[in-house]
C-alpha cells in the first residue's frame, strides 16, 4: 500500500507540472534553491572543522537548533507545501494510520526540502572530520535529526490546522499554549538580561550552547561534540533526550493522523441565526468597509490565514530568547520590523485565498481601490497595534526606551510600506493555496515555492523603500541624537503613508484593469 501510495503521489505531481508551466518554473527553481543551501550547510561544516572544538559544538548545536525550529515555523509561515496524501481526502479509503505515516514521511524525504535537510544534516560529520568517532556519530545523529525536522513539520501543521478549524475550548486551549510560548520566552530573556550584566559574549554564548544541548532543538546536535570530548555520559544523556523527542513526535503524530482518517468528509458549514452580522454590523456602509470587516473575519476563522495570527505573539518571543541568549542586538532590534511584516507580506497574493469567490466582487462592481483599502485596513487594524506593543515591550526590555521613537518609526514604516506593496502585489499575483477548510499540506508541488521566491520579491521591494527610513534610524541609535530619533519617526509614517496610499490607489486600477484575468487564473489553479 506504501508503494501504491507513493506511485500516486508522483503521478499527480506529474500531472500538475505537465498542465502548469508556472509551477514546473517554480519546482526547478527549488530544486536549484535547495542545492545551493546544501552547499553552502556543507561549506559551514567544513570552515567548523577548522575551529577549536568548543567553536565547532557552538556552530553545530546553534546551526541544528536553528534547521529544527525553522522546520516548525516555516509551514506555517508559507502555503502550499505539498501533500497529495491528504488525511481527509484518504478517510474514505482503508488507509491504515501506520501506512499513511510511512508514506508522507517518505515523501518529505524524496522531495527537494527532505533531501536538502538530510544532506544538510550528515554533512555534520564533516565539521568533526578531525574525530573519526565523533564523526561516525554525527553520520547517525544527522539521519536522527533530519527525521525529527520532518515528522516535527508534519505534526506541527496537521495540529494547527486541526486547532484552528475548532470552536469554544479549543479555541481557548490556543490562547493558553499561545501564551505559554510567549511568557517563557519572555521571562528567559528578562533573567538573562539581568543576570548577564556585563559577561564576556564568549562566555554566554557557551553557556548558551550548554543549555540548547539539552533541549529537543539541540540535543542530537551536540551528541558529536560529547563524543569529540570524551563525555561518554553526557552523549548517552543528550541521545536519550533525541530518541525521547523523536517517539513524542512520532506518537503524537499517529495519533492525530488516526483522528483525522477518521473524519469522512470537510466539516459541515456552520449556520449562525438570522440577523447577527458580526464586523459586518459595525463597519461602515460602503464598499470598503464590507471588505474591510469580510478579511477580518477571514483573518480569524480561515485556517489558512489565521496560521498567521500563531506567529505574531511566538515569534517575536523566540528572538528574544535567541538574543537573551546570545546578546546579539541587531536581532531584538529587528523584532519590531519583522513583527510589523509579517501579516502584510503573509498577505502578499490574497485573492488567492478568494478563489473562485472573488468573482462575486467583480459582478457586484466593486472598484479595486474599494478592495484595495478595505484589505490595507483589515491588515493595519490587526497589525498595527501588535507592532506598537511588541516594540514597547522589546524597547524596554533590552533598554533601549530613549530610542523608542527611532524603533517605532521603522516599525510603523515597514508596516504601512509593506500593506503599500502587497496591494499591488496581491492585485497582480496568484499562487495556489489550499481550499478552506483542507489540510494546510493539501496545495499542489511547487506553490510553496512560488510562494517563497515571491514573499523575497515582496521583502525586498519593501526593504528598499524603507531604506531612508533605516538610514535614520540607525543614525539615532548610534549617536543617541533624540532629534534624529523624532525625525525617523516622522520619516516613518509619512514615507509609509505615502507608499501605502499610493499602493492602494495603484493595485485598485490594476484590479480594475485584470480583475476578470485574474479570476480566469484562480479558477485555472483551484486546488
Amino acid at each position: 500500500m506504501v508503494v501504491v501510495l507513493l506511485r500516486l503521489r508522483f503521478r499527480v505531481l506529474a500531472n500538475t507540472l505537465g498542465r502548469n508551466t508556472f509551477q514546473l518554473v517554480a519546482v526547478i527553481l527549488g530544486g536549484v534553491f535547495s542545492v545551493f543551501l546544501v552547499a553552502a550547510g556543507l561549506g559551514v561544516m567544513l570552515l567548523a572543522s577548522t575551529t577549536p572544538a568548543p567553536a565547532t559544538q557552538a556552530i553545530v548545536v546553534v546551526g541544528g537548533s536553528a534547521l529544527v525550529l525553522a522546520w516548525l515555523i516555516v509551514p506555517l509561515l508559507f502555503d502550499g507545501v505539498d501533500r497529495t496524501l491528504d488525511p481527509l481526502k484518504l478517510a474514505r479509503f482503508p488507509v491504515r494510520t501506520r501506512t499513511l505515516m510511512t508514506a508522507v514521511f517518505l515523501v518529505g524525504i524524496l522531495w527537494f526540502p527532505g533531501i536538502a535537510t538530510f544532506a544538510v544534516s550528515m554533512g555534520t560529520a564533516l565539521a568533526w572530520r578531525l574525530f573519526p568517532a565523533a564523526a561516525a556519530v554525527a553520520i547517525i545523529t544527522g539521519l536522527l535529526g533530519a527525521a525529527t525536522c520532518i515528522i516535527a513539520a508534519q505534526l506541527m501543521t496537521e495540529v494547527a490546522g486541526t486547532l484552528l478549524r475548532g470552536r469554544g475550548a479549543v479555541r481557548v486551549a490556543i490562547v493558553v499554549v499561545a501564551l505559554l510560548l510567549v511568557i517563557t520566552p519572555l521571562a528567559v530573556a528578562v533573567v538573562g538580561r539581568t543576570a548577564a550584566g556585563g559577561a564576556e559574549t564568549l562566555a554566554s554564548l557557551t553557556s548558551a550552547v550548554g543549555v540548547l544541548g539539552w533541549t529537543p532543538l539541540g540535543a542530537v546536535w551536540s551528541v558529536p561534540g560529547r563524543v569529540a570530548a570524551g563525555d561518554v555520559s553526557g552523549a548517552a544523556g543528550a541521545a536519550a533526550i533525541a530518541l525521547g523527542t523523536l517517539a513524542v513526535l512520532v506518537v503524537t503524530w499517529r495519533a492525530v493522523l488516526a483522528t483525522a482518517l477518521r473524519v469522512r468528509g470537510e466539516r459541515p458549514a456552520r449556520t449562525v441565526a438570522g440577523g447577527r452580522l458580526g464586523l459586518l454590523a459595525w463597519a461602515p456602509s460602503t464598499p470598503a468597509g464590507a471588505i474591510a470587516a469580510r478579511s477580518l473575519i477571514y483573518w480569524f476563522r480561515d485556517s489558512r490565514q489565521a496560521r498567521q495570527l500563531i506567529l505574531l505573539p511566538v515569534l517575536p518571543a523566540l528572538m528574544l530568547l535567541w538574543w537573551s541568549l546570545f546578546h546579539f542586538e541587531w536581532m531584538a532590534i529587528a523584532i519590531g520590523p519583522v513583527v510589523a511584516a509579517l501579516l502584510p507580506l503573509s498577505a502578499f497574493a490574497t485573492l488567492s485565498y478568494d478563489g473562485t469567490a472573488f468573482g462575486a466582487e467583480l459582478a457586484a462592481g466593486v472598484r479595486g481601490v474599494h478592495d484595495r483599502l478595505g484589505r490595507a485596513v483589515a491588515l493595519v487594524v490587526i497589525a498595527g497595534p501588535a507592532t506598537i506593543v511588541v516594540q514597547v515591550v522589546v524597547a524596554a526590555i533590552i533598554g533601549r526606551m530613549p530610542d523608542l521613537p527611532a524603533l517605532l518609526g521603522l516599525s510603523l514604516g515597514i508596516l504601512l510600506i509593506s500593506v503599500g506593496v502587497v496591494s499591488v502585489s496581491s492585485a497582480r499575483v496568484v499562487v495556489p493555496v489550499e481550499r478552506s477548510g483542507r489540510n494546510a499540506f493539501s496545495a499542489q508541488a511547487g506553490a510553496a515555492t512560488a510562494s517563497i521566491f515571491a514573499s523575497y520579491a515582496v521583502a525586498a521591494v519593501t526593504i528598499v523603500l524603507a531604506l531612508p527610513v533605516i538610514a535614520l534610524m540607525t543614525a539615532a541609535l548610534v549617536t543617541g541624537a533624540p532629534l534624529l530619533a523624532w525625525m525617523a519617526l516622522a520619516a516613518g509614517l509619512i514615507t509609509g503613508v505615502g507608499v501605502a496610499l499610493g499602493g492602494i490607489v495603484l493595485g485598485g486600477r490594476l484590479l480594475d484593469a485584470e480583475g476578470p484575468a485574474m479570476l480566469a487564473r484562480l479558477r485555472v489553479i483551484r486546488v
